[in-house]
């Protein structure tokens, strides 16, 4: 699977080489033989608001966002200039990640790094709504991170 990773906001830094090889070995450490193009953008939480109440109906800014697209039927996706199918996008608000850390203590970075792989996950179809869901995807995202 091929990736592309973009910086389309100015609210907090990114260190896009740094989240691209993160996201390279979790893909190969969870076997994701998926062909196509997955895009991770980071994006501005003014944006990330209007998509969250767009597709989620949640009015207010959100520090993840995943779209799977699938090309044999009805839904988004399409062909990229790349050549391959565009098979999901990752949509990350970086000010989400450096207000979380601030107010827990955490490091911004890692933050930031564990929703590039909370987003994947999603992408995958793992969910969060429970307790028990919401710690076994933390528990994952830990084990990606190591």
């Amino acid at each position: 699977m091929r990736l592309v990773v973009v910086n389309a906001q100015k609210e907090a830094p990114v260190d896009l080489p740094r989240m691209q090889r993160l996201a390279r070995r979790a893909v190969r450490r969870l076997r994701i033989r998926t062909r196509g193009t997955l895009a991770i953008a980071f994006i501005d939480s003014r944006r990330m608001r209007t998509l969250n109440k767009r597709f989620l109906r949640h009015d207010r800014a959100t520090d993840v966002l995943s779209f799977r697209y699938d090309h044999h039927g009805a839904g988004g996706g399409g062909w990229g200039t790349i050549g391959t199918p565009i098979v999901g996008e990752l949509l990350i608000a970086p000010l989400e990640a450096r207000r979380y850390a601030a107010a827990h203590g955490l490091a911004y970075t890692e933050e930031l790094s564990r929703y590039v792989m909370h987003g994947l996950l999603h992408w995958l179809g793992h969910e969060d709504r429970t307790k028990a869901q919401q710690q076994r995807m933390r528990r994952m995202e830990d084990r990606l991170l190591a």
